[in-house]
């Protein structure tokens, strides 16, 4: 097992409430349960049993760990506004080559990296400005 700084990520419990909040926030975006495995990185589509917690494996705890930081960026940005938060993901975004946020992090790891990456530091340069 890898050593984290949060090690009780590991744990049963844990895992199945980060499972039901991906879950929540991936079924919120309206993306289908086969999208749902191939984001979180999963092997099958077994894995996303409701009630049953995520693997204990790093990429999977990781790609999980990064779409809700999506979500929350989402909402930093779009608060009050549940329909736009998740129509973003479907638009085309020109500092992503023009293709939709969700077509990027169905990419990989990386791509989720990068919609995420893309949203902080649009709220960050906007925190700066005030």
């Amino acid at each position: 097992m890898t050593r984290t700084q949060l090690p009780e990520i590991h744990n049963s419990e844990t895992r199945q409430a980060l499972a039901e909040a991906a879950l929540v926030v991936l079924g919120n975006w309206g993306v289908a349960p086969a999208k749902q495995v191939e984001l979180l990185g999963l092997a099958n589509a077994a894995l996303l049993s409701q009630g049953q917690p995520l693997p204990d494996d790093p990429r999977v705890l990781e790609r999980a760990s990064h779409l809700l930081g999506i979500e929350r960026a989402l909402k930093r940005r779009y608060p009050g506004d549940p329909a736009t938060r998740h129509g973003w993901l479907m638009l085309p975004a020109v500092r992503l080559g023009g293709q939709p946020p969700l077509r990027v992090m169905l990419d990989g790891v990386e791509g989720i990296k990068r919609v995420r990456s893309l949203l902080e530091t649009r709220a960050s340069s906007r925190t700066r400005r005030t």
